[in-house]
């Protein structure tokens, strides 16, 4: 539901900056991979960490937020440009509305490409005689 960041650091969506911060500094040093010496327990770590590290990346910057809030993960992994171009949600929307449109474009034409060819002989002396205009 476009939330499981926000869950991720036991966060609301209306968090300030600030409490975002905090509660990744918590969770950072909790998850830290230098902190256990067992592999697995490390291992374990180690993809914890890295995940609240996505999660504070994309929440501490203020367009990455917006665009997650209003799409989600999809909107992020969509390829929409961020910056200050696109600092409207009507400009997000469309961005995200013609990403999708090229994406069904191309689905349609991976159906319709060519993959082959026909190759035929055509041959009017023989339409003259009667034998009919293809041969081969």
């Amino acid at each position: 539901d476009g939330r499981e960041l926000y869950a991720l650091l036991h966060l609301s969506p209306e968090s300030s900056d600030e409490e975002i911060r905090r509660a990744y500094r918590q969770f950072a040093q909790i998850y830290h991979p230098d902190k256990y010496q067992d592999a697995q327990m490390k291992d374990v770590a180690t993809e914890n960490f890295q995940r609240i590290r996505d999660a504070y990346e994309i929440l501490s910057d203020e367009n990455k937020r917006q665009i997650y809030d209003i799409y989600g993960m999809e909107g992020l992994n969509s390829g929409l440009e961020l910056g200050p171009k696109l600092n409207k949600p009507e400009e997000i929307k469309r961005q995200l509305e013609e990403l999708r449109r090229r994406k069904e474009e191309e689905k349609l034409f991976v159906h319709a490409r060519s993959t082959g060819s026909i190759l035929a002989n055509i041959s009017v002396p023989q339409y003259l005689d009667g034998d009919g205009i293809m041969g081969g």
